[in-house]
């Protein structure tokens, strides 16, 4: 049985930080102590802050058909550089619907990935809804849908993706904007070749109304829901309301809502388009009000990146995707931690616990405890760390976040008890994660 003493580190307690050694395993956290057991190899902290790896449920991450956007070896490395240790791939352009397809993205995964990894389904529709319950058999806990363009579901199809959903007790992830508020609106802004008539065009109403609308669906049918991305006011309005009355609904935002505005775009352009859109300042601190709150639960990247000469077209045509993954962690330790938006307990809630409670995975995942699985992260909370295009993991020759600097970057990264990361610098290999949809379900808050 190898051992692996992590000593010398101090982890979030309550509201305080305590000084302890983690003895891990055989991949498992055996115990946590003031103690210096015996271990085959020991790992100095430093006295630094050991947190619960990040795990994000929506990573745009390997889309067999579009390489060239990101890859498992690329997104997982730079996901490693961000505090996450397992990230859930979502649908980019080629359906996962079929089995044979759920199982390629697993097996380029298992030989390519850093991290832990695991799928969402997906895109759902009233064609395709039987989905559920052929990926549901191969560990897959989340289905992706939209209320709107590329991939919207009819009326009827909701219906059926929900009841599904319920009898399966999956969880429907939903891009939430309402087509005809998108249609009307686009209407409206689209004759300017302009970026912020683009951040226009999708409003916060567009967001409210199919947040209502998925919350009612969720109710009536009995299913999990979790929205996506979330944007505005209006959304955490919304997700409010309904929380009031469905408890069964959970939600999740991004690091570009937590920072940007649409007044950014005037200085980047295409490179910050997406969908949602980028809002105002007082949407911003709406979101980060609902993280402290626990009105927002999760914290996820929306990775989707494209290359640059998709990012140099037109508004209206240009790619719709940012990089995230490499930021997150740092980007959330900063502004949200350090500058007192969120206590360092709602930084593991929304980027550890929360997401592996949303996967039917925590306390196995998401937590520094006896028993759990030993991805833990090592945070720099003395060296700022200057994000930059030429020095990131991501595939693509860009970033919007370029110039900005960073601190709790990671000092070490452990994946289920492998060092990835030592003293900040790569000392893993592709093809160490392991796949979540194997794991065991403990805890789960259905």
């Amino acid at each position: 049985m190898r051992t692996i003493l992590l000593r010398n580190v101090k982890i979030p307690v309550d509201n305080e930080l305590v000084e302890e050694s983690i003895l891990i395993e055989n991949n498992i956290i055996k115990a946590i102590s003031k103690k210096n057991y015996e271990a085959d190899e020991v790992v100095d902290g430093n006295g630094l802050i050991a947190v619960p790896g990040g795990i994000d449920v929506h990573a745009h991450v390997y889309d067999p058909e579009n390489p060239e956007h990101e890859d498992w070896r690329t997104g997982s490395l730079a996901a490693a550089y961000g505090g996450i240790t397992t990230l859930i791939d979502m649908p980019l352009r080629v359906f996962v619907d079929k089995t044979e397809v759920a199982m390629e993205k697993i097996r380029v995964a298992a030989r390519d990935s850093y991290v832990n990894y695991g799928l969402t389904g997906g895109f759902l529709t009233e064609q395709n809804y039987d989905a559920i319950e052929k990926l549901v058999k191969i560990g897959v806990k989340t289905f992706k849908i939209f209320t709107c363009r590329p991939f919207q579901a009819s009326e009827k199809g909701l219906a059926k993706i929900f009841e599904k959903a319920a009898e399966k007790n999956v969880v429907v992830i939903a891009h939430a904007e309402d087509e005809g508020i998108l249609t009307l609106l686009e209407g409206k802004y689209r004759e300017a070749n302009d970026i912020e008539a683009y951040h226009l065009s999708r409003s916060p109403g567009a967001e409210a109304a199919a947040v209502l609308k998925l919350g009612y669906y969720s109710l009536e049918t009995g299913a999990r829901l979790h929205i996506a991305h979330l944007s505005s006011k209006e959304g955490v309005d919304a997700v409010t309301f309904m929380k009031n009355k469905n408890p069964k609904i959970t939600a999740e935002t991004c690091p570009h809502y937590l920072y940007f505005t649409r007044e950014d775009s005037r200085v980047h352009g295409t490179f910050l388009k997406m969908a949602p859109t980028l809002k105002t300042s007082i949407d911003r601190e709406a979101l980060w009000d609902a993280l402290e709150k626990g009105i927002v639960e999760v914290y996820a990247s929306d990775n989707a990146p494209s290359p640059r000469s998709l990012k140099e077209k037109d508004v209206w045509s240009a790619w719709g995707g940012i990089p995230n993954l490499e930021i997150m962690g740092p980007f959330l330790f900063t502004h949200g931690v350090l500058k007192g938006k969120i206590s360092l307990q709602t930084y593991i809630n929304v980027f550890s616990r929360n997401p592996a409670r949303l996967l039917g995975l925590y306390p196995f995942l998401g937590e520094i405890s006896v028993g759990s699985l030993a991805d833990i992260v090592v945070l720099n909370t003395r060296e700022q760390r200057l994000i930059s295009s030429k020095t990131h993991h991501h595939k693509v020759d860009w970033t919007p976040w370029e110039g900005l600097s960073f601190y709790g970057h990671p000092y070490y990264v452990m994946v289920h008890g492998e060092l990835i990361i030592e003293k900040g610098e790569l000392v893993g290999e592709p093809g160490t994660g392991m796949y979540v949809g194997d794991l065991e379900r403990v805890g789960v808050d259905a």
